[in-house]
């Protein structure tokens, strides 16, 4: 799966789960297929780095009610490859806010 594959999957997961509103995409398939996506959900931004040298998805939370120009951003969870669960997805958006 490359990273726009991941965008794809992601989105049709979160769907179900809550509304969402893309804040940023960046695929960079001529860096080992990184990527960054940032999405704003429940009033908090939600910023999914790929490493594509390391294999290696992050997964970064800001506090609710930020801009996100404005966003400090903390390391929430991180995965090997691009594969996140639609249950590892419904808990972190549960437990923001």
């Amino acid at each position: 799966m490359n990273f726009e594959d991941f965008r794809k999957d992601i989105e049709l997961k979160l769907g179900s789960i809550a509304e969402f509103e893309l804040q940023e995409f960046h695929f960079l398939p001529y860096s080992f297929g990184s990527g960054i996506l940032v999405y704003r959900i429940n009033g908090q931004n939600h910023k999914f780095v790929f490493d594509g040298r390391e294999n290696e998805l992050i997964w970064l939370k800001s506090r609710t009610h930020q801009k996100y120009t404005q966003s400090d951003f903390t390391q929430f969870e991180k995965f090997d490859g691009l594969k996140i669960c639609e249950k590892e997805l419904q808990n972190g958006i549960k437990n923001s806010a």
